[in-house]
Order: C-alpha cells, then structure tokens, then sequence
C-alpha cells in the first residue's frame, strides 16, 4: 500500500529543545548508532479517524472477525520452551475454535485442528503429554506426527486407511522461539508476513530467551479494546502519571508498514527524559536518576545504583549502568544500542500480538477474542529473560491464569515487580471503554481518534473491516 495523501497535514509529535521527538533522541546513539531499527520510518500514514463503536459490541461483527480475520492471518500462539518434550501438547483456544500444538519430534512441532474427524470429539482438553494421540470417545489414534494409527472396528470404516486418514493439519512456522498459526492455506509464509521484523529483533535474539513470567488475565472488553491500550502512549499522562518525569509520551514516533499479507505497527517513546507534558521546572538530571532506579527495581535489584554526572550525556550514563548490570545478572555482554537498553519500541503484528524491543520491558503480548461474548477477551502477557552465559535454558514459567476482578500486581508482583502495578492501571480504564461503547451518542456513534498518536489503531480497524468485507465479497461471487 502507497502512502496516501492526506486530507490534511499533521503533526508527528511534540518536542522541545529540551524534550525533542524520540527519532532526534535516536540521532544522538553513539553505542550502536548504525541499528536498523533507528533509522526507519513507516511505508503508510493511516487517515480514518472514526469508526463506529459497533465493531467493538456487535456479536455480528465478532463472528465475521473469527472467519475473516482470525482464520486467515498468522498468530502467535506460543513458544517452543512451552512444549519442551516430544509428545508434549497443548489445546489453543482462539475465539469458537481450538487448535491442538504438538512437539512431534525432536525439531517438529505440528498444529492440528482440535476436533476427532470421526464425530468431532475434542483431542486435548489440557497441556499433557502422550506418545499418541487417541480421542477418549471411540479410541481413533494418531501418531503425533498426525499419521493415523489406529481404528476400532476399521472394517466399518474401509475407506479411511493410513494413507488418507491423517489428522488435518493447520500450517506452523516459527520465528524466534515462537509459534505461530494460520488457517488459510493460501496465505504468505509467516517470514514473508512478519515483514522487517527479524531484521530489527536479531542482535536482541528471542530465541536465546526464556519465558520469566506468564500470565493470561481474562478482560470485561473487547480484544481490540484491549489491544489499543498499547498501540498509544497518548494515555500515559492521565493513566500513568508516574511515568511522566522519565517518559516521553508526547515526543513519540509512531510507524505502519505493510508486509506481504500483514501488518506491522511500531509505537515508540524514549525514556530517561521528561514528557513534554512534565513541569517545565522538572529536572533532567532526576528524570534520568529515577528512570535508572526504576529499572534496577523492576530488573536488576540489588545492583548498586550510580549516581549520574550532570556533566555528561545522562541516557547514555544509564545504558552503561545497564550494560554492567545486565552482565552481572546475565553473565554476558549485551550489544543493543542505548535505545534498545531504555526505550519502549512495540512491534504490533497484525492482528493480535506485540513484541517489545526493549531491554527495559522485554515482553510480549496476545490478545484473544472471547469464543461468545463481544464484550469480553483474554489478554496474554510473557517477560522474556536472556538465557545466561553458559547456562542451560530454564523452564519456562507457568502461565498464571487471572480473573478479571483480580488485580495483576497481586497476583504478579514476585516475577513483574512494579511492572505488574502498571498493568492493572492499564486495565482498569478498560471496561469502562467497553461500556461507554455502547452507550455512545446516538446520532454519531463513532471513536474520533487522534491523527498520529493512535494512527496504528486507525489502520488495524480499516484493515480489520476490510479484510470483512473483502471475505464477504468472495462469498459471494
């Protein structure tokens, strides 16, 4: 997709001399100065600001979503540190429909619908692990590699022998460590999908990583709802007021790229500098200091902290407090750039996942729709610590599985320290969005997004009611 012409011109953040927009701050990296990922700027500038709040409450629209968007894209449904032995498997729920994911030999990992070809009995109820794969209603039998093993009775069932009773599978490809889905067989391969996203994540090497913490808090709104709370920093100054002194929400850069069969979203805010919204009396040197404490807390406890020179660069005083305690936590050098050390740079992978490039926040995120319920989701979290220097791979932690009455810090707080705090923030704001959608204003029921700070939630939803209408159209030729 070209970049469009625009009905009017915008502006692409606010800065100051003293506050600049984050790619000026990127201009000044000395460690790594040459990173991919600093010197880009997205292909597409979204420019559909209003969408009817009905794409967030319709059961109608939730259905079409489910056949058009959620069965023909790829999606991240987990690692393989998740399945870590053959035979391992686990059922993945997305929306009405479950995939079953099995470690099928040493390096194979395979996605098999969730339903017996018999009588459409549910294989996997649960994560376990089995040397076959057999239905518990009439006993049919799979080899994990998907060959079918074995039929009581076969002499009912003549036609369906080894060569054509195979389970059906779903494509899965890998990138990262992670798994990844797609039910449309015509669809791009997932490298060709995720676009320069690899490019920019190699040096931060996801796939020497393990999964340190693990939750999935089910959510009382909508999965796109959800997931807009993270495609924009606009909401830090009134969620998040204590991220204002370090963060900078309102100098942001925001970038839509098209890849061949997806999309990529990057919402990006720099750290270690006051937001544009702080006092203008707040001091940069303490911004710096509390952004460099705050970390070690949430990352590096017990660390000593330094203590900044006013004199010298402070971003660049805080990534080699970084790199020292990063060595002596890991056991390894780390060779990110300053941005990659304190930013927040979130990659959104359409439709329904993110991945931070972020030392400061290596996460990762999933956002499931319910299988009934519009108005409900399922929100899916991971932080993702380097494997250390000589050390085999830990287990991964267990997904903790969170109501959504429950607070995430309550139930998070040993492995996300602060950072599970900051969630609970977050998703407090949330059912009341999905509230306020259905009782918007009659005569214009419509969100009025902000030009460029929520430009990546502009081309999701165009892409999302396209991809509908478009999946409507072949229907019906």
């Amino acid at each position: 997709m070209a970049t469009i012409v625009r009905k009017s011109e915008i502006t692409r953040g606010y800065g100051t001399k003293e506050r600049p927009v984050t790619q000026e701050v990127w201009n000044k990296e000395t460690f790594f100065p040459d990173h991919v990922s600093l010197h880009i700027d997205g292909t597409i500038e979204p420019d559909s600001r209003r969408f009817d709040h009905n794409i967030y409450i319709d059961p109608a629209i939730a259905a079409l979503e489910q056949e058009h968007v959620w069965e023909k894209s790829w999606l991240y449904i987990g690692r393989d540190e998740d399945l870590p032995n053959v035979g391992d498997r686990m059922p993945v729920n997305v929306g009405r429909r479950s995939y079953m994911i099995v470690h099928a030999s040493p390096d194979e990992y395979k996605a098999y619908y969730n339903s017996c070809p018999h009588r459409g009995t549910e294989l996997c109820s649960q994560k376990e692990n089995a040397a076959s794969i057999r239905c518990p209603y009439h006993g049919w039998e799979w080899q994990n590699g998907g060959k079918l093993k074995r039929i009581p009775s076969h002499w009912d069932f003549k036609e369906i022998t080894p060569n054509n009773g195979g389970l059906p599978e779903v494509r899965l490809e890998r990138w990262g460590g992670f798994l990844f889905i797609n039910a449309d067989k015509e669809a791009p391969s997932l490298q060709d999908a995720l676009g320069l996203i690899p490019d920019h994540f190699k040096e931060f090497d996801y796939a020497n990583r393990y999964t340190y913490g693990h939750f999935r808090r089910e959510m009382d709104c909508n999965w796109k709802v959800a997931q807009e709370a993270f495609q924009e920093a606009y909401h830090l100054y009134a969620t998040h007021p204590e991220a204002v002194p370090f963060a900078g929400d309102a100098q942001g850069k925001y970038d839509v790229w098209e890849t061949k069969g997806s999309y990529i979203g990057r919402n990006s805010t720099y750290s270690a500098i006051p937001s544009a919204h702080a006092p203008a009396d707040t001091d940069p040197v303490a911004s710096a200091q509390m952004f460099l404490q705050t970390t070690g807390d949430w990352h590096y406890p017990g660390y000593p902290v330094t203590v900044l020179d006013p004199d010298k660069d402070l971003r660049a005083q805080v990534a080699d407090w970084i790199r020292d305690a990063y060595r002596a936590k890991h056991g390894k050098d780390t060779e990110l750039p300053d941005a990659i050390l304190l930013d927040s740079l979130l990659y959104f992978f359409y439709p329904h996942c993110c991945f931070w490039l972020s030392e400061a926040v290596p996460f990762t995120y999933q956002f499931w729709p319910h299988a009934t319920d519009p108005n409900k989701s399922y929100f899916e979290v991971r932080m993702l610590y380097p494997v250390g220097e000589g050390e085999a791979r830990p287990a991964a932690a267990p997904r903790v599985d969170i109501g959504p009455d429950e607070s995430i810090f309550a139930t998070m707080q040993e492995s996300f320290g602060f950072l599970a705090y900051i969630f609970d923030q977050d998703c407090s704001n949330l059912p009341r969005v999905q509230r306020g959608a259905h009782s918007a204003n009659i005569e214009n029921p419509t969100t009025f997004l902000g030009a460029y700070q929520e430009s990546i939630i502009q081309q999701w939803n165009k892409v999302i009611l396209a991809a509908i209408e478009e999946g409507q159209a072949r229907k019906r030729a």
